[in-house]
């Protein structure tokens, strides 16, 4: 086996981001792995270098990770901050898993679908000051603002086309709630079946533990319950602050783990 770099740079990553196994016997590739980084203090601020490392491959060479966690270590330890490599595991790759313990991850981080079930019985109240405002986010300009927000949240580049997808989903809402000085938090809610959806949750950051976020549920829920929709369901990441502790507080349980991200916290 023979581990080279990329030739050309993947998904717009440096070169040497991107290491390569190749079977010396035939020059096929056997598997590989590119290593993203991406400074997120606003989603993760107790650690906002988040580095990840993209594996393919059904075997994955000790050579191939013992190179690319190096590497990783490398960008994390350059960036001076308080760091999280972590890679993407299927609930059932125990193999992946075996692989990757002994080199110092740990299987404490995940995606995780929360339920809840009718009636919602959580004490939840709207904060002093604020209103709320309801719409379906049509108004161009207000796409506009909810996209470079979202965007500057989550580091990413998604176009009115990605949020129509969106917004094109029965029962389609946005709830806000306004401050006299600006919004204090958002979320979006749809209906799949029979179900209530809530795909995102934000509250701005000078509004946070004043129950903004515990507010937007519990309208989102009473939405939900004058559609006559049985359950509500979310996909939350374990490691975003506050969101799953807040979640839980409403009464909403863990059902199913869709993604492990098991990885190694890296102190500058």
């Amino acid at each position: 086996m023979m581990l080279r770099h990329a030739r050309e740079p993947v998904d717009g990553q440096p070169i040497e981001n991107t290491f390569v196994a190749v079977d010396d016997a035939t020059g096929n590739q056997v598997a590989a792995c590119t290593i993203y980084s991406d400074d997120n203090p606003a989603l993760f601020p107790a650690r906002p270098m988040q580095v990840r490392l993209q594996l393919e491959g059904e075997k994955l060479p000790d050579e191939l990770l013992g190179a690319s966690i190096a590497r990783a270590r490398a960008i994390c330890a350059e960036s001076g901050k308080f760091s999280r490599l972590y890679t993407r595991c299927d609930p059932d790759d125990e193999a992946l898993l075996d692989a990757l313990r002994p080199m110092g991850f740990k299987d404490n981080d995940g995606l995780v679908k929360l339920q809840l079930k009718f009636p919602c019985t959580a004490d939840y109240r709207l904060p002093p000051g604020c209103v709320v405002v309801r719409d379906d986010l049509s108004d161009p300009m207000e796409q506009k603002f909810f996209l470079e927000r979202y965007n500057e949240l989550y580091n990413t580049d998604h176009d009115f086309e990605w949020l129509r997808a969106y917004i094109d989903r029965p029962g389609f809402t946005r709830i806000l709630t306004v401050s006299p000085t600006g919004m204090a938090g958002e979320i979006l809610i749809w209906h799949e079946n029979y179900t209530g959806v809530i795909g995102y949750l934000q509250t701005a950051k000078r509004w946070r533990r004043m129950g903004v976020g515990t507010c937007m549920l519990g309208l989102a829920c009473e939405e939900f319950e004058n559609n006559r929709l049985m359950v509500v369901e979310a996909n939350v990441r374990v490691r975003i602050p506050h969101i799953l502790r807040t979640m839980e507080k409403m009464g909403f349980k863990q059902t199913e783990l869709l993604m492990r991200y098991p990885g190694i916290d890296i102190n500058p």
